[in-house]
């Protein structure tokens, strides 16, 4: 038995003991790895039964709930040591052979529902509503995601007038790739009364070539905030990107930032604002 195997079965051994406990007197220990999951058990006042978040979510300043590192890049015997009685996360959580090991020992691990829509959310909802004992907010959560939905609704423009956005990852040494249909910044993007031109031609995300993306002629593009930052602003973009100069956006310099932390784990509390601050962006 080589020495993680031991180190990870001796936390589970230390996990049981406190799990046990922690059922006893009918309370959860739960890790959260996911954006899209933090932001509603806060949204549910359940911060209190959080042990651990992943490196993707948002917590209050004074809040000192310990890291458990990037959600797809999880550590068993890390995770182990704060003696979790659940973990909760997206499809993209992983990677398996932690989940199983975690499984093993007798931490209960749940994948809630990603999926890039409205119906998604409401889904995901009901599950950490269920998970965390919060069913009775889920009614007023709920309303307020349609209230925020029926705004932007309210801002659309004529079909004819919408601008088209592309979303595009972008990597340092890699090829951009460019967001389809069946995902968070194509919902965004929708939400927002703009018009995804790849949606129509790819799903998830892919890389086009020079001549797709000049066809698209998007009148925005939008990065993440962090890839802005760490390229160096708008001028930087289409230097590594100099296909975008033959299109409206990057004629008139439209690259505009979106919030990294709005897009994993589909769609959010955190997507829909962004959607919000978009459509105003879009349409003043």
């Amino acid at each position: 038995m080589n020495a993680i195997k031991r180190k990870i079965i001796a936390a589970g051994t230390l996990a049981l003991s406190i799990v046990s406990h922690a059922f006893a007197d009918n309370s959860q220990r739960i890790v959260s790895a996911g954006a899209s999951v933090t932001e509603l058990i806060y949204a549910f006042d359940a911060q209190s039964q959080l042990v651990g978040v992943d490196a993707t979510s948002i917590t209050p300043k004074n809040a000192s709930i310990p890291k458990v590192g990037y959600h797809r890049a999880l550590s068993a015997e890390g995770l182990l040591t704060l003696a979790p009685t659940l973990i909760v996360g997206s499809m993209e959580m992983g990677p398996q052979p932690t989940l199983e090991q975690l499984r093993r020992v007798g931490v209960t691990v749940e994948i809630v529902d990603t999926a890039p829509t409205i119906e998604g959310l409401k889904t995901r909802i009901n599950q950490i509503a269920a998970l965390t004992s919060s069913e009775e907010k889920v009614a007023k959560l709920n309303k307020q995601v349609d209230h925020q939905v029926a705004a932007l609704t309210k801002n659309q423009p004529d079909p004819s007038k919408a601008k088209k956005v592309l979303f595009l990852l972008i990597h340092e040494g890699r090829p951009a790739n460019v967001a389809g249909s069946n995902t968070t910044p194509n919902a965004i993007i929708e939400l927002a009364g703009g018009v995804n031109p790849a949606a129509s031609k790819i799903n998830s995300y892919r890389p086009l070539s020079t001549e797709a993306m000049i066809e698209m002629q998007p009148d925005v593009i939008l990065v993440s905030g962090r890839s802005y930052a760490k390229l160096g602003g708008t001028d930087a973009v289409l230097k590594a990107l100099p296909a975008l100069t033959a299109t409206p956006a990057g004629i008139n310099g439209n690259i505009v930032t979106i919030d990294g932390y709005a897009l994993v784990g589909g769609l959010g509390l955190k997507s829909l604002a962004e959607a919000k601050r978009i459509n105003a962006l879009l349409y003043p």
